[in-house]
């Protein structure tokens, strides 16, 4: 099982992540976190050029994180 190099305490509401492709949708964008739902789950979504989208992504997935100050 693929260990994260983040934790739960590391990522918070409105921080933004980039996290490996387990969806149909190709992106290279940092998404915002809009929830967390368990110890291991997160929900980012992306309002980007006309698209938005939401997704349910694992912990382990997320690749970076960018810290959101204004949240």
């Amino acid at each position: 099982m693929k260990q994260s190099k983040f934790t739960m305490d590391d990522i918070h509401i409105g921080d933004e992540v980039l996290f490996e492709d387990t969806h149909p949708v190709q992106h290279n964008l940092f998404w915002r976190v809009v929830n967390k739902i368990s110890n291991n789950k997160l929900i980012v979504e992306i309002r980007e050029m006309g698209y938005a989208e939401k997704y349910t992504i694992f912990l382990k997935d997320v690749i970076n994180l960018e810290r959101n100050l204004a949240f």
